[in-house]
């Protein structure tokens, strides 16, 4: 993905933004370019798409995969294991981070708010249009400012990833991709990628604005019902 990568790699949004798919590709795409890099779970809010639901099959994949393990790996707690800290501290390593989407999960990643330089991270507000909460810019903004205060970080950036899930077309992207833009030129922050579908991404790339790096998305979670 495109230039200005930062060692750490911070992904939030609020619950359906697609953060985790996004978080999960992305850090496939680091490992891809021969970065040694860890993707870290802090996700203490939703009980159904957790990077550590899938973790054996990305570490099969060859990626790093810290979260919660045993009898913690379900727990709606913020039981953090050691080797996060490992990760901030290594300037050799890459961390990918999943976290939370609202000011709970956001004041889990506050804790760690003495390890992050300015220059050495970015966090990432991902927007999904079609949800409730973020279908307009005033929606984005008001809960995009609920996590900077709850982190006690500042976003970087918003990533479009507006989607329907199966039924998304490119359309429905290209929609909500100017939804980000309206709300991005409010924050004055810019929109550093959109993401789509692998099967949607080459033909997205003609109906946004030249330049924008697309992350074409390997869809790894499930919903509960799916495996059944």
């Amino acid at each position: 993905m495109g230039t200005g990568i930062r060692r750490i790699t911070i992904f939030t949004g609020h619950l359906g933004s697609g953060k985790t798919e996004l978080a999960i590709n992305f850090a496939l795409s680091l490992k891809e370019r021969g970065l040694p890099t860890s993707l870290i779970d802090l996700d203490v809010v939703n009980p159904y798409f957790r990077t550590r639901l899938v973790r054996e099959k990305l570490e099969q994949l060859g990626l790093t995969v810290i979260c919660p393990r045993g009898e913690w790996m379900r727990a709606d707690l913020p039981a953090l294991p050691p080797a996060i800290r490992g990760v901030l501290e290594d300037p050799g390593r890459y961390g990918v981070f999943d976290v939370g989407g609202d000011e709970v999960g956001a004041t889990v990643l506050g804790r760690f708010k003495p390890l992050l330089p300015a220059k050495d991270y970015h966090l990432w507000f991902v927007v999904n249009a079609c949800r409730p909460f973020t279908r307009d810019k005033e929606g984005i903004i008001n809960m995009l400012e609920s996590i900077e205060k709850a982190c006690r970080l500042k976003v970087t950036g918003l990533v479009s990833n507006t989607n329907l899930g199966a039924a998304t077309g490119w359309q429905t992207i290209v929609a909500g991709h100017r939804v980000v833009q309206d709300a991005a030129r409010v924050l004055n922050l810019p929109v550093v990628m959109a993401a789509a579908r692998g099967d949607l991404a080459e033909e997205l790339r003609a109906h946004l604005p030249p330049g924008l790096p697309v992350l074409p998305l390997n869809l790894f979670m499930q919903t509960p019902w799916q495996d059944f």
